[in-house]
């Protein structure tokens, strides 16, 4: 099978996913750069920029599950020739990017005085983050599911209807 055909019977929403995912990835690789040279130059300007290694390192993770969620959702739907709604490839993808960003932000940021009160806006955005991951990714599990056990029924009827024209 040539790349050109392979791309040619993978939908749009799919190629699209499989990009993304590799955004998340290439953040979460340069996050693990960043942290690797934060760790042997700690004097260096870069590590001058990070004011948490803990949330470094928890969007760096965040990132590389957020890129293996979408890549295997990508895989499932070319496995199952499922076409995705536009909705769950934008919920997903929307919320693999903003979740750890919020840990990437906090982690260059000096930190709020736990006196004053956090930014208005933070909560909004973090619910809506956290609502279109679940929804996206659930969306985007419960496809694959029907389509899996779809897929099994059709297999498991022929060998049904032969048994029993058989007795």
């Amino acid at each position: 099978m040539t790349s050109e055909s392979a791309f040619a019977r993978t939908p749009l929403r799919n190629v699209f996913l499989l990009g993304f995912a590799t955004l998340c990835l290439v953040i979460a690789l340069a996050i693990a750069w960043a942290l690797g040279v934060s760790l042997f130059f700690p004097n260096g300007s870069l590590a001058g920029l990070v004011v948490d290694r803990a949330d470094l390192i928890r969007a760096h993770v965040d990132y590389l599950m957020m890129a293996q969620f979408l890549f295997l959702f990508a895989l499932l739907f070319r496995q199952y020739r499922i076409e995705p709604p536009l909705w769950v490839i934008g919920a997903a993808c929307y919320g693999a990017f903003f979740n750890p960003l919020g840990f990437l932000l906090r982690a260059l940021r000096p930190k709020i005085d736990p006196a004053t009160i956090p930014e208005p806006h933070f909560p909004l955005q973090a619910g809506v983050s956290f609502t279109l991951t679940t929804i996206g990714f659930l969306g985007a599990a419960a496809l694959a599911v029907h389509a899996a056990w779809r897929s099994r029924s059709e297999a498991l009827r022929p060998r049904v209807t032969a048994k029993l024209e058989a007795d």
